[in-house]
């Protein structure tokens, strides 16, 4: 992508510190200036300046703001697209959104930590900044002001400039609408905790779908060059319907690692395979009573599951990309042991008929959609 990690720089503004000698107090006055969008919060900082004391929601003219006394009231500045980059205090991964006051879901590795622990490296050398402009302007005992659209790379300590990341989303969670720049593509809200993946996977499985119909319009004739082109589809089809299954499973066993487990369980849990669906099920029932198979269903969501006639037609399939990818499509001993393909003999060329590449992706879709419920919902008292 071209846009990808473009650096965005700050809405413009002016930060002033304001002396007043009656009171030998300081007044705190921001302005934007910012052709772009211009939003801010504020942090309250310890009199030292060395804690984050509470984060300041922005309030109206004549409203008082609430915040720990005594503070120093510091402010953070909006990229120029009204969001803020993050830093996640547990994986340490680099986001932008513009959910940022409150608990907080890392997009990663869906730990909740006060939005104060999320702060980027970046916005916490500018608070230093801030703070050390309101400790001049009270030890001098005169205003000081700040033009951010004039600072220069003479002076980075004032200035900070978000970096925009690989995949844009907007929640979709009623009453949330949170918005949020990631690595990758499957993340979790920072504001309400839910996966985009409902939508995304559901998407990207839509596409392969509508390619099956494509591709039968595109090659109508049953000529030898047509049915090589389908033929290259469906097997096409078959290797990337499963890897996208494998990264929705890594993507959501990041919320079961959250589970209170020993380490032995844990590691086994890392090492579980998405690519084999049919011990990776039996491993996941076992552990946590949830599975890819089957959804027991409640008021909030439906029952859902895999017909059990379905299990020896999903393991044959995962065989027959198994050797697709590895084996050029040529059967081996391994193929003819764990796929209970009878039709087929050493050495010949496997083929995937259009039938078996949809009903594939429709049985992707299906495990999804219940590995979806079960993390999700699976864990809600009835």
């Amino acid at each position: 992508m071209p846009e990808f990690k473009d650096k965005i720089g700050a809405a413009a503004g002016t930060v002033e510190f304001l002396y007043d000698p009656a009171t030998r107090g300081i007044a705190n006055k921001i302005s934007g200036s910012s052709p772009g969008i211009f939003a801010m919060y504020m942090v309250a900082v310890s009199l030292d300046g060395r804690l984050l004391l509470s984060e300041i929601p922005a309030t109206g003219y004549g409203v008082t703001p609430v915040y720990p006394q005594p503070s120093v009231v510091t402010y953070i500045q909006s990229d120029e697209q009204g969001m803020w980059g993050r830093n996640c205090p547990a994986c340490q991964k680099y986001f932008r959104t513009n959910y940022v006051l409150g608990i907080t879901c890392c997009p990663y590795c869906a730990i909740s930590e006060s939005g104060l622990a999320f702060i980027s490296k970046e916005q916490r050398t500018y608070i230093t900044s801030c703070y050390d402009a309101f400790a001049r302007a009270y030890r001098e005992k005169r205003s000081t002001s700040v033009e951010i659209a004039d600072i220069t790379d003479q002076t980075p300590a004032w200035h900070y400039s978000e970096v925009k990341q690989q995949f844009h989303f907007k929640c979709d969670t009623k009453g949330c609408g949170a918005e949020t720049d990631i690595l990758g593509e499957y993340g979790y809200c920072p504001g309400c905790n839910n996966t985009n993946a409902r939508k995304l996977f559901g998407e990207k499985i839509a596409r392969m779908l509508g390619r099956v119909d494509d591709t039968k319009k595109r090659f109508p004739e049953n000529t030898p060059s047509d049915r090589k082109s389908r033929g290259e589809v469906w097997e096409e089809l078959t290797k990337g319907s499963l890897s996208e299954f494998e990264a929705l499973g890594k993507h959501l066993r990041t919320k079961l690692l959250l589970l209170p487990m020993t380490s032995r369980r844990r590691n086994r849990l890392k090492e579980l395979n998405f690519q084999t669906p049919v011990p990776t099920n039996e491993a996941l029932v076992e552990w946590f009573d949830i599975g890819i198979f089957e959804r027991v269903g409640n008021p909030t969501t439906p029952q859902r599951s895999v017909p059990e006639s379905d299990l020896p037609f999903i393991k044959k399939m995962i065989q027959k990309r198994h050797i697709l990818i590895h084996n050029g499509g040529l059967v081996d001993q391994a193929y003819l042991d764990y796929s209970g393909d009878a039709q087929v003999v050493l050495g010949e060329r496997i083929s995937v008929s259009s039938k078996e590449a949809k009903r594939f992706i429709e049985c992707v879709r299906a495990m999804g959609t219940i590995f979806m419920d079960n993390v999700e919902f699976g864990f809600a008292e009835d």
